[in-house]
């Protein structure tokens, strides 16, 4: 296979960034405010203090196996409540 090979879209996204480089300080704007966060300690430390821990199941099961409503049966209908 050719090592030079470059594809027909490779070509048009090189050829694109070079025509618009707002778009590429865009991403690296973008980039800066996901990946690059600056972190508050006093926060960080807070949140670490209320974190519920995981029970690594993905929902929490004891609110699963809460107990049923009894039900009441009205005198003389025979129906329920």
């Amino acid at each position: 296979m050719d090592k030079a090979y470059v594809s027909e879209f490779m070509n048009f996204m090189n050829r694109y960034l070079e025509e618009h480089p707002e778009v590429v300080e865009e991403q690296r704007r973008g980039w800066a405010f996901f990946w690059n966060a600056k972190v508050d300690p006093t926060a960080a430390e807070i949140t670490k203090k209320n974190r519920v821990p995981d029970d690594s199941y993905g929902f929490s099961w004891p609110a699963w196996r809460a107990k049923p409503l009894a039900l009441k049966k009205s005198a003389g209908s025979g129906t329920t409540e």
